[in-house]
């Protein structure tokens, strides 16, 4: 059986308390973007972009960043992501510098980790920071289940959807 590798995103700060419904199918080398929150799976046949990259512009205002992760190997129990971090400065007065670099995580199937996403629009800094989950779908049986909260730490009870402290979600 081929295995089937999903991406998830968990929303922690929504008011329903519930997760996102994100659900978007990768295979090793493919990127993830972020198009103002409309995540999409972008083949590693497609990635054309060279660490570091200059453009002559005339009065542009900054881009936003819009890339996130590559996934670099997905082995048994794990993923190892590339999360993808973008500088992005003026050299003169008409050319854009931008300067990628890779930052290489490993995370169980099934276990949260954050993206913090940094992004310049109009001369304005900002950032999010994003949380995703990657799980193995042809092995259902393998997933752990969760004894205590990630937020409060207090003990769950088989069953439990959301914490009973701090009304956390509970991953399935």
């Amino acid at each position: 059986m081929e295995s089937k590798y999903i991406l998830k995103e968990v929303d922690l700060r929504s008011e329903s308390k519930e997760k996102d419904g994100l659900e978007l199918a990768i295979r090793e080398g493919d990127i993830i973007l972020d198009k103002l929150h409309q995540f999409k799976v972008l083949p590693a046949a497609l990635d054309f972009t060279k660490p570091i990259t200059r453009k002559k512009v005339s009065n542009t205002p900054f881009k936003q960043s819009e890339r996130l992760l590559r996934i670099k190997e997905l082995g048994e129990d794990s993923v190892v992501v590339a999360i993808l971090h973008q500088e992005t400065s003026c050299e003169g007065e008409d050319t854009l510098v931008t300067i990628e670099t890779e930052e290489l995580v490993t995370v169980q199937y099934g276990e949260k980790f954050s993206v913090y996403a940094k992004a310049q629009a109009y001369d304005a800094a900002f950032s999010i920071t994003y949380t995703f989950i990657i799980v193995d779908e042809s092995k259902p049986q393998e997933r752990k289940v969760q004894n205590f909260c990630t937020e409060c730490g207090k003990r769950l009870i088989q069953g439990d959807k959301f914490c009973r402290e701090c009304g956390t979600p509970v991953l399935q």
